[in-house]
This record gives structure tokens, sequence and C-alpha cells, in this order.
């Protein structure tokens, strides 16, 4: 078994493609001809994030919490994601070498980027 994608509604695709774009360095794709407007999203050759366009702020963000990508090197995601201006917010998960960056975009889309920590050699 392997991930396959995930498959977003939003209210606004444009800025939601461009979002996604700008955190996770992901490309459009191509996409089957598919009777309703949307995009497919590439990492390398897989298409992870199938997206159309859905609903309306007034019905509140769809089922999907957050979607979590990595691993990401955290001094260079954070230096990435301000030079882009993105707002972001840094968690460290307890008992684990971990840290999250957590983004924000448009139409409630929230994306987690794990960041793997090295134990400091004092700690070991």
């Amino acid at each position: 078994m392997k991930f396959d994608h995930i498959n977003i509604r939003v209210w606004d695709q444009e800025a939601v493609k461009d979002f996604l774009i700008s955190v996770l360095d992901l490309r459009v794709g191509d996409r089957p001809d598919i009777p309703f407007p949307g995009y497919w999203l590439y990492l390398g050759d897989q298409a992870v994030i199938h997206m159309q366009e859905d609903g309306s702020p007034d019905d509140g963000p769809g089922w999907v919490h957050h979607m979590a990508f990595g691993p990401f090197d955290l001094d260079t995601k954070r230096a990435e994601l301000t030079e882009r201006g993105h707002d972001f917010t840094v968690a460290e998960v307890p008992g684990l070498q971990l840290s999250q960056i957590f983004v924000e975009g448009p139409c409630g889309v929230r994306v987690e980027l794990q960041c793997p920590t090295r134990r400091r050699r004092d700690q070991s």
C-alpha cells in the first residue's frame, strides 16, 4: 500500500493552487478531462493533491483539517516561507525529534511541514 493523493474542495481554487505551489514547491500537471474545473498538483511524477472548486466561504472549511508533508529542514523552510510572505507557527512534538511548521492558506487550507530535529550531542 502507498499514499496516492488527497482531494480537497475549495471555493477559491486559484488562490489555494498558488498557496500550495508556494509552500510545497508543487507544480500543476496533467489532469483527465473531468467535467468540472480543478487542478492536479504534482510532487515529482505523482499527483498528490487533486483540487476542485466547490462551495462558498459560508460553507466553512471542508472535512480535511490539514495536510502534512515532509521531511524539510526547519531553518531553510522558515527562511523560505518568510521570504515568500507566509505567516506560520512552529510547534515541537513532545517526545519526538520533530518540529512542525503550520501554514494557513486561503479557504481554510492548512499545511503542516514536518521538520526532523537532531538531538544535540549533550542530550545523547
